[in-house]
């Protein structure tokens, strides 16, 4: 499934007056948002005897969290994000094997990001980030398979770098589109009595299907 996560931030504002938005002293705030729902049905065949079996494939996911950044110098802020989502997967109740997966997922993240702006308006910002997680997931399946329900927990640390797109049309409001990131993860996991594992992975992504588009809120400043 092909997904596509677009956070738009909710901010508070505070009336205050800067001459830059990326100048030394100046602050961003906000909470970060994302919701997803699709809904799938259909009818399978079953080749042998031509029996009918629905199905009902629901996915929903939610993310809240708040974000805040202050610029130690010119054109450079030191940041950090926390974030929470929710994840479920229903297979509906006629499913054969499994007909359920929930995901809980903790964590945070610290940056650096580095501004090339145009008269103050429209560039790029690059940086590093750190990043942990603790994710929670369970699996249900349906009653002839119910030996498998698992309850998987995982504790994830990540390092990377982004590079975003930002554009700023008046002094206080902003907006930012992820470009590109590169990322290593490695995740430790408890499968409780089914076993662990520990996963490493590296990722690069050039404006893909995980686009992220956020609105910004800078205030503060000389």
């Amino acid at each position: 499934m092909k997904r596509s996560l677009i956070l738009i931030p909710a901010f508070l504002f505070l009336i205050q007056t800067s001459k830059a938005q990326t100048e030394k002293g100046s602050q961003t705030l906000g909470v970060n948002l994302g919701f997803q729902y699709s809904n799938q049905s259909g009818v399978n065949i079953s080749t042998p005897d031509n029996s009918l079996t629905a199905q009902s494939n629901k996915y929903t996911s939610f993310s809240i969290g708040p974000s805040y950044s202050y610029f130690i110098a010119d054109n450079l802020d030191l940041g950090a994000t926390l974030n929470y989502s929710l994840n479920n997967y229903n297979y509906g109740p006629d499913s054969y094997y499994i007909t359920k997966q929930d995901n809980k997922n903790y964590g945070g993240t610290v940056f650096l990001r580095k501004y090339v702006l145009y008269k103050n308006k429209i560039g790029f910002r690059v940086g590093p980030y750190l990043g942990y997680s603790i994710d929670d997931q369970k699996y249900i399946y349906s009653a002839q398979f119910n030996t498998n329900n698992t309850d998987s927990k995982s504790n994830s640390y990540q390092g990377g770098a982004n590079l975003d797109l930002v554009y700023y049309p008046t002094k206080h409001l902003g907006v930012s589109i992820s470009l590109a990131n590169l990322s290593y993860e490695h995740t430790k996991t408890n499968n409780g009595a089914q076993g662990f594992a520990n996963t490493d992975e590296v990722n690069f992504a050039f404006v893909n299907n995980n686009l992220a588009v956020s609105l910004l809120y800078v205030f503060g400043g000389k």
